[in-house]
């Protein structure tokens, strides 16, 4: 059976995950905390994982059809074992809350249902912070790293988790790349750790930013961290620096230390990817300061660092956005949806999306002119695949699709029309952050249970690129994954007339 062969890889990474779940709990008795959730929690998951892995098929043959699968029960079951110490330990009052957590965690989403964060043991306050960071690169890239004799066939589970166009990218060795872009990823977290601790800021609050920062996702160590990046100008500047940096191509990066910076300018996308956050500073920089009269240095320093938490999905905040003028509360509102660039640690749409339609809009206004021009999309000066373009309308398509759906299902929960829609951009693009309710002032915890069940699926849906799980509710995808291989046996049959020699 085909899904012996996810069965195996699965429980890899669940084993896994048991282990890093003693990290948390080695920690809490360093401070005084003695929480045996983690422990019980670990042990669920090793005995999941050893079960998977004993009645598992190892195989260096891989479908996409078997990566679609492998990515989303990995993602699904982490997120679930990663729930049970909240759950167990008694820190969040319900099951569903504590898969939300859980979920915004893996995801790097950083919503959260948690009200009073100075009341969280430090021990959980880690253990959300090391879910942002494993989630923040991808689990299935870590696998891909780190696992060996996986063959060719893995750029399989790589795409799946990744399904981003890129064009000129060539993965032929994927576990060397995989184990590229996460070295790149731990000098990042090595690098902005230090600067933190540097900068004035203690150890745990440091490692806790580090984590949050570099996979871009919310979760704050507590309140008053945003009082010292609020407060110390150099904080304030390398957390914006190293947002800018996780929201940008980690193969970019790679390019970097072969060809220098020239890499990074050179590249289409990311020069995009800046010209977006320098407009978007722009506008709300100019909001702040002529429609709520902050002064130049405060509307800068507001704009750039809300824009760039906003579009990178980091869900940092400084201000109280709430009470801005409508102007930069759209603007901010549309950062949500723009994301980073491919091969990042973001959500949202992409900006390589976002080339790849307006590019194809306007060949397609040209074409209404000159019916039988014939012109390609070039990104980067190589020619983007049809089957590119087209999946990218695909899922812009899906994308809106899935909005609409997940809005009306809040709404019908009770929550105000412009919350719902603000609530599933936050959501469905990792970022963590909304208005109102669920604004910096709120919690993702006034939600009812049926909408938090709904935002658990949007934020595996943004992470996962839409397509990764809905191509399981198709029923094509399940034919022949439970059907055992029969064993052929061959019968030698000899010519009649003939007969064997002594």
């Amino acid at each position: 059976m085909r899904i012996q062969i996810v069965m195996r890889l699965v429980g890899q990474l669940i084993l896994i995950v048991a282990g890093i779940m003693w990290v948390p709990f080695i920690y809490g008795l360093t401070v005084g905390e003695s929480y045996f959730s983690f422990i019980g929690a670990s042990i669920m998951a090793a005995v999941t994982g050893s079960l998977l892995y004993y009645y598992g098929q190892p195989s260096t043959s891989y479908s996409l059809r078997d990566g679609f699968l492998t990515v989303s029960s990995i993602w699904i079951l982490v997120s679930f074992f990663a729930s049970l110490p909240f759950y167990f330990g008694g820190v969040l009052p319900t099951f569903i809350d504590s898969l939300f957590e859980s979920v915004s965690g893996i995801t790097a989403t950083g919503a959260s249902v948690v009200e009073e964060l100075d009341s969280l043991p430090k021990s959980f306050v880690l253990w959300r912070s090391l879910t942002h960071w494993l989630g923040g690169m991808g689990i299935v890239v870590l696998v891909l790293a780190f696992l060996k004799n996986l063959g060719a066939d893995s750029a399989h589970l790589f795409n799946a988790e990744a399904s981003v166009p890129r064009p000129g990218v060539v993965l032929p060795r994927i576990r060397s790349m995989a184990f590229k872009l996460w070295t790149i990823y731990l000098l990042f977290t090595a690098v902005c750790f230090s600067a933190l601790v540097i900068a004035g800021m203690s150890y745990f609050d440091a490692i806790n930013m580090t984590f949050t920062t570099i996979a871009t996702g919310g979760y704050i160590p507590n309140d008053g961290v945003v009082d010292i990046y609020t407060e110390n100008w150099a904080i304030r500047w390398i957390l914006i620096f190293f947002m800018i940096l996780a929201g940008g191509n980690f193969t970019v990066y790679y390019a970097v230390f072969q060809r220098g910076l020239k890499a990074v300018w050179q590249d289409f996308e990311y020069r995009m990817y800046l010209l977006i956050l320098f407009i978007g500073s722009i506008i709300v920089m100019y909001a702040l300061y002529m429609a709520d009269n902050f002064s130049s240095g405060t509307s800068f320093n507001r704009a750039v660092f809300m824009i760039v938490s906003m579009q990178t999905g980091s869900g940092l905040v400084l201000g109280n956005y709430d009470v801005w003028s409508p102007l930069a509360q759209m603007m901010l509102f549309m950062s949500m949806f723009f994301g980073g660039c491919s091969g990042s640690t973001t959500g949202g749409i992409k900006i390589i999306r976002i080339i790849i339609l307006i590019k194809s809009s306007i060949i397609y206004l040209r074409k209404a002119i000159h019916p039988d021009m014939v012109q390609t999309i070039t990104i980067n000066g190589k020619s983007m695949p049809q089957k590119w373009v087209q999946m990218t309308q695909q899922f812009f398509f899906l994308y809106m699709t899935v909005f609409a759906i997940s809005a009306l299902g809040i709404a019908a929960t009770g929550l105000s029309f412009g919350e719902s829609l603000q609530c599933v951009a936050g959501i469905l693009g990792n970022v963590g952050l909304a208005f109102g309710k669920l604004g910096p002032q709120g919690s993702f915890a006034v939600l009812h249970p049926m909408a938090k069940i709904i935002c658990v699926i949007d934020m595996l849906l943004g992470r996962l690129e839409l397509f990764t799980l809905l191509v399981l509710l198709h029923p094509d995808f399940w034919q022949g994954y439970f059907l055992k291989r029969r064993k052929r046996s061959y019968k030698v049959l000899q010519p009649v007339g003939t007969h064997r020699r002594g």
